[in-house]
């Protein structure tokens, strides 16, 4: 080859590589300094989930860590004598286990999140290709309290109902990265209390329980605010289930009845009728009206539960007269009837912060029929939630002030220091303070000589309205014979402290709310007040003979006031509660048969005496 020949190549290979070199530290500079190339971070560390408390610092979830195993198919030398090790530690069937260890993968898990009797097993059995790693598991102490709240998580540690789910960005610590004291990244997770009382929780499904027994029902609720505040001391929800097993159970059993399930409010939406007469037709309160056991509206026939004759507002109320009730609502506009329900929460969701929460059916007045107007002062043509009604009848017992019912107390880190804290949210005043007691006093009479009356406690004055609605059978098109029983409350009567909604959803006895839902009513109350250390019924009227000289007296240790009637006893108590503090219950009427704590007990400074008298 000629010289000249081979510059000429050398020459012109040189000149393409030059070339091409060119545009590559050109597109090397171009790649440096381009912002479309994003390099992927390694994932921050996640750090279990926060913890979700009561209102009193119990612990109602948290995560622990905890052995999960898998397998390298590929390393184990005898597939099938290993499947037989440890299909009685893992307590699964032999033939999945082989199918497992003699796929072609390098990686199955075999047991996730075991306890430490299980991962002890599995370690002394020194199977080559077995490995294990640590994994958060979601544990709930208190196993079915409160699960309609709380909520659950699934294998991956992601809320999937309740507070779980509605705050899982918070509780994972996925709305916050910060660095540890290695600088490592992690998810800040965050702690939340509720506003849920534990004790008062515990009661609540206790007592709901039994009566769902007793009455054979589908399904009940019970929901208690504080009358303050509008915090949510309990929400109990029948039929139960254990949070640590959430997987065993069907939807209907997880749903929620207290806020996702609604139904006809039956009796109870009198009051709301009567709260808009009161804004709007006092006249009607004032009015005398005749009950002959029915009443025709619009060529529509509505019973009433007996002929009552003669009867005034207040009978109306406390003997749950339809027939009164219609006719005095008569002189009612429908857009005075509309306004009120609207201003007392109804056909929209009270916000309480979980997810799935009804709003409710409540059409607006251009869908009303020639007796809506009437059928809904009767609490038909409506559907509401257990926490509207309560929110509602809340409003009446904090003189016509509505209050958002809330149930986040605050949000904290790991460390106490705190995110937010949640105060009371109110709506305003949505009635005129004389008129919310015009209304209890009412609600008092239900009790006292109404329909309500199986809700009367011996140591509390309790108002409140009782309710039966029937189902509607999408099937037959028509109103069946079954119900929705309910009690809708305050207590005590005077200065109220909570509030209280019990709904029992298609008792299979068929009883009323004042047979089935009062006295499960009375049964919470009686317990609930005690613990939040109100007094039983004022004794202080009572009078007491001259000739004692009880009340003059100092107690050192518990007096046996066994024997005494009602005025001698109540001198003693008296004496006591002004130099100890002492809270004291009566239970029946005559004599006092016994006490607690019995005499001479040393007193303890605003510890509760009971008595019993026969």
């Amino acid at each position: 080859m000629k010289k000249s020949v081979f510059r000429k190549r050398v020459f012109i290979t040189g000149f393409i590589l030059s070339i091409v070199l060119f545009f590559f530290v050109i597109k090397l500079v171009n790649l440096h300094f381009s912002d479309k190339i994003i390099i992927p971070k390694a994932e921050p560390i996640e750090d279990g989930r926060g913890c979700i408390f009561d209102r009193g610092g119990y612990l109602l979830a948290l995560s622990i860590l905890l052995n999960s195993f898998y397998v390298n198919p590929q390393e184990l030398k005898e597939p099938a004598s290993a499947a037989a090790k440890l299909s009685p530690v893992v307590n699964m069937p032999l033939d999945d286990l082989v199918s497992k260890f003699t796929a072609n993968r390098k990686f199955v898990w075999l047991i996730r999140r075991c306890d430490d009797q299980i991962s002890d097993k599995i370690k002394s059995l020194n199977i080559k290709g077995i490995y294990y790693t640590k994994e958060y598991k979601r544990v709930y102490p208190y196993n079915n309290l409160a699960a309609n709240v709380i909520g659950f998580v699934g294998l991956d540690n992601n809320g999937l109902d309740g507070v779980e789910y509605k705050y899982n960005r918070i509780l994972s610590g996925k709305d916050e990265i910060v660095k540890d004291e290695i600088f490592r990244e992690i998810y800040q997770k965050k702690n939340i209390t509720l506003t849920i009382d534990r004790y008062i929780q515990y009661v609540a499904e206790e007592e709901l329980f039994k009566a769902m027994v007793q009455h054979k029902a589908v399904q009940g609720s019970v929901v208690i605010l504080d009358r303050e505040s509008g915090k949510i001391l309990a929400m109990a929800k029948y039929p139960f289930y254990n949070l640590n097993y959430f997987y065993r159970y069907n939807q209907a059993t997880l749903s929620n009845f207290g806020f996702i399930d609604s139904f006809e409010p039956g009796s109870t939406f009198k009051i709301i009728a009567l709260s808009s007469l009161l804004e709007n037709k006092p006249e009607a309160l004032k009015r005398e009206y005749f009950c002959d056991g029915y009443v025709e509206v619009n060529g529509v026939r509505i019973n009433c539960l007996h002929r009552h004759g003669k009867i005034t507002m207040d009978r109306i109320i406390a003997e749950s007269c339809n027939a009164g009730m219609i006719q005095a609502v008569k002189i009612l506009e429908k857009k005075e009837l509309y306004d009120t329900i609207r201003k007392f929460g109804f056909g929209t969701p009270t916000g309480i912060g979980l997810p799935g929460e009804a709003e409710g059916i409540f059409r607006p007045v251009p869908k009303w029929s020639g007796i809506s107007k009437y059928s809904m002062s009767l609490g038909h043509e409506i559907s509401v939630t257990a926490i509207q009604l309560v929110a509602a009848f809340n409003a009446i017992a904090n003189n016509g002030v509505y209050l958002t019912p809330s149930l986040i107390e605050k949000i904290e880190k790991p460390d106490g220091a705190i995110v937010q804290s949640f105060s009371r949210k109110s709506k305003g005043r949505i009635i005129k303070h004389e008129d919310a007691l015009t209304i209890i006093n009412l609600m008092l009479d239900v009790v006292a000589k109404g329909t309500g009356k199986r809700a009367e406690s011996v140591y509390y004055q309790i108002a409140g309205k009782t309710g039966t609605s029937q189902k509607f059978s999408r099937t037959e098109g028509a109103y069946s014979d079954r119900n929705v029983s309910s009690f809708v409350g305050i207590a005590p009567y005077k200065k109220p402290v909570i509030s209280m909604a019990v709904i029992i959803d298609d008792p299979g006895d068929r009883f009323t709310g004042g047979a089935s839902a009062a006295p499960l009513f009375m049964r919470i109350t009686d317990r609930v007040l005690p613990y939040l250390g109100v007094g039983g019924k004022d004794t202080s009227s009572l009078k007491v003979k001259k000739s004692t000289d009880r009340e003059k007296a100092v107690y050192d240790t518990v007096p046996d006031l066994r024997g005494m009637n009602i005025y001698e006893a109540a001198a003693c108590l008296r004496a006591l509660s002004e130099n100890h503090g002492v809270k004291y219950y009566l239970k029946g009427s005559g004599r006092v048969y016994a006490q607690k704590p019995i005499p001479g007990s040393d007193i303890k400074q605003g510890e509760n005496i009971i008595l019993h008298l026969r």
